[in-house]
């Protein structure tokens, strides 16, 4: 049984999208709670208000409380304030009320109107010449777009949102913009920085007293720590987050959080804690009509049934989390359900559905790696757009001090040099400027050449690898399956031309090689599956397929499988060479060595593995095997290619013990 001790093994959704959805906002002060407005009262004010402002503003509190209640109260609520608000002209009614709707189709993961929601509210806000209401549809497009992949126009309005809350001294929204900016960190992998981000906002909110905005932060913080393994320190992130998402009646967020616990207590190893709190979750959202986020709560049930080796009932729940998440239009979570669903057909043994499900995965991939190429830039988008405002700043400063200076010399000459100062400036800025247009225009040609350049470099690497890869699997299968599926054609024509009555040795045999080309396809899938490219991957595969080859024979087997530390990815050929070192050592033993007792163990860190394989078996004569024998020159050859040690301790009569150590080279990524 492996000993999990990371965050890593299970790759739960870190629901980093999710947890920002309760930073859509109104305009910054105003919340959403609906204790904050009792509803019996705002429905009171409705009924004996005339139908002016007064009555508007009323009718966006009231669909305000319903966003994380009841979705079609607040849609039928804000349809009622848009009504009204048209009637009288009132443009920030009409904004508020196209805010409101917007706000409910992305509950719902109604994308593309949501989107258009917002960009009416946008105009309607930029009509009414309000710089909060305006900032906080630049905020709400800026999380659609997120939502969705879209980072580069995602930052702009984060940026612009930012900006105009700056200039306004509003803290609550710098909070907010400071909160989404550091979940853009996390999600590009600078949890460093997300942190900063997201405690920036905690001073920020507790200064305030901002309670759903704390509640936003709890939980983001809860995120990052998990994220960097720290999962005592993550349990009371979300435990705060909880807490006072129930004290305030934020469903949506309640939901959110027991996700999250889910996340956590599998990663502990504590399943029933987490069954318990993803059922919890699953309930809400369910309760609530939120279908993206149902995707997401039985794409990790599935998840926790995975590791609990029942891969019937996950697929069960990772085919509700493909029919919720194609119903939205949520590509993201299609394309984690089609790959989970792969992998757990693929070790049910329903292969003809693993296959249709890799076809159809493998159709989402293109539009993923853009996606992916388009995250290694947006770091240096943002670094570029933080970095461009300061130089502003600056640059506005050193501006007024030289228009200064210069109208103090201008008084102080004589009309005749100051003729000659301006003739000679004029001389000097058509110099500069020829000489800047002739600068921008190299700069500009060297970018777009470099542009070509990678562009190319990228398409020639993708079509690189994909070669290399149809390469190694139809070595692969001609190796492994080749021989197997030849043999059983082979008896299978003798026994056409044999006796009526067909012996049972054959049929045996038969079925043995059977097995074997079965075991064999299970190994190459596993082998070509970058899902797959860990170490903790790697122990768990090697100890499975142990198991596999001891079914149905009469030995004893004591194994011991553990990876300590952290899971990391390991480079795939580490990865094979090690898995057929094991291989190769265990099938050997259970061919010749005539064992009762055969103990199998592999141990892993981040940075090391340790394979033993012991038996007690009639041992053999090491020096004539290193002359004679395929068996020892191969695993040297591999231990070699690893750069491993390798002792085998054998003699006649007294078993044999193959024990290999070595270290697993770290994978060197790109910096951006």
């Amino acid at each position: 049984m492996i000993r999990y001790r990371g965050i890593g093994p299970f790759n739960f959704i870190p629901f980093t999208t999710i947890v920002i959805c309760m930073a859509l906002v109104i305009v910054p002060g105003q919340k959403i709670s609906a204790q904050t407005h009792d509803t019996d009262s705002l429905k009171a004010v409705i009924a004996r208000s005339d139908p002016d402002t007064a009555r508007a503003r009323t009718l966006y509190r009231l669909s305000r409380a319903y966003w994380t209640r009841d979705l079609d109260t607040a849609y039928h609520y804000a349809e009622e304030l848009l009504t009204l608000s048209q009637g009288l002209g009132y443009h920030t009614g009409i904004g508020n009320a196209y805010n409101s709707m917007g706000v409910v189709e992305w509950y719902r993961g109604n994308y593309p109107a949501a989107q258009a929601r917002h960009e009416k509210a946008l105009a309607a806000r930029k009509l009414a010449g309000e710089p909060a209401g305006i900032a906080a549809s630049y905020h709400n497009l800026g999380l659609l777009n997120d939502d969705q992949g879209n980072y580069p126009e995602a930052l702009k309005y984060y940026l612009d949102a930012l900006k105009l809350y700056e200039s306004i001294g509003n803290s609550e929204g710098i909070a907010q913009e400071h909160s989404v900016i550091g979940t853009m960190h996390m999600a590009h992998g600078d949890l460093k920085a997300s942190i900063e981000a997201h405690e920036k906002a905690l001073a920020l909110r507790e200064e305030d007293n901002d309670e759903w905005g704390l509640t936003e932060t709890y939980n983001n913080l809860g995120i990052a720590y998990a994220e960097l393994g720290e999962l005592e320190k993550a349990l009371s992130w979300h435990r705060k987050a909880l807490d006072l998402r129930l004290r305030i009646g934020d469903e949506m967020g309640t939901a959110t959080s027991y996700n999250n616990f889910g996340y956590i207590y599998l990663s502990l190893g504590r399943f029933d804690k987490a069954m318990e709190s993803l059922e919890n979750a699953l309930a809400i959202n369910t309760r609530l009509g939120h279908k993206k986020s149902m995707a997401n709560v039985e794409l990790n049930i599935g998840k926790l049934y995975v590791s609990r080796g029942d891969h019937r009932e996950a697929m069960r729940h990772q085919e509700r989390s493909l029919a919720l998440a194609k119903e939205v239009g949520a590509s993201d979570y299609v394309h984690m359900a089609l790959k989970d669903l792969s992998n757990s057909a693929a070790e049910a043994g329903s292969f003809a559905k693993a296959y249709a499900y890799r076809l159809e995965f493998e159709q989402l991939n293109d539009s993923i790696f853009n996606s992916e190429k388009t995250r290694s830039l947006v770091r240096q988008e943002m670094e570029y757009g933080f970095a461009k405002k300061q130089f502003a700043d600056s640059l506005a400063n050193v501006e007024a001090r030289n228009l200064a200076e210069r109208d103090h010399q201008m008084a102080l000459l004589a009309e005749r040099n100051r003729r000659n100062l301006i003739a000679f400036g004029g001389v000097l800025v058509l110099l500069l400027s020829a000489g800047l247009w002739s600068r921008l225009r190299y700069i500009r040609r060297t970018r777009d050449t470099i542009l070509r350049t990678q562009r190319q470099l990228v398409i020639s690497e993708k079509q690189r690898e994909a070669e290399q890869v149809r390469t190694r699997i139809a070595r692969d299968m001609h190796d492994e399956l080749g021989s197997e599926l030849t043999k059983i054609g082979m008896m299978i024509g003798e026994l056409k031309n044999g006796h009526a009555v067909v012996p049972a040795e054959k049929l045996e045999r038969i079925a043995t090689l059977s097995g074997e080309a079965n075991t064999s396809l299970h190994d190459i899938v596993w082998a070509v599956d970058p899902q797959h490219d860990s170490v903790r991957s790697l122990v768990l595969h090697a100890e499975h397929h142990t198991e596999r080859m001891f079914e149905g024979r009469n030995v004893e087997l004591e194994q011991d499988f553990d990876h300590e530390g952290t899971d990391r990815p390991i480079d795939p050929q580490t990865k094979r060479n090690i898995f057929l070192l094991l291989k190769e050592a265990v099938n050997n033993a259970l061919k010749y060595s005539k064992a009762g007792h055969i103990k199998v163990s592999l141990r892993t860190t981040p940075r090391s593995f340790h394979l033993l394989v012991k038996d007690d078996g009639i041992g053999f004569d090491l020096m004539a095997s290193r002359e004679n024998g395929n068996g020892t020159r191969n695993m040297r050859a591999r231990c070699e290619a690893l750069g491993a040690d390798l002792h085998i301790t054998t003699a006649p009569g007294m078993g044999c013990a193959i024990e290999a150590k070595g270290p697993i080279p770290w994978i060197q990524e790109p910096h951006a």
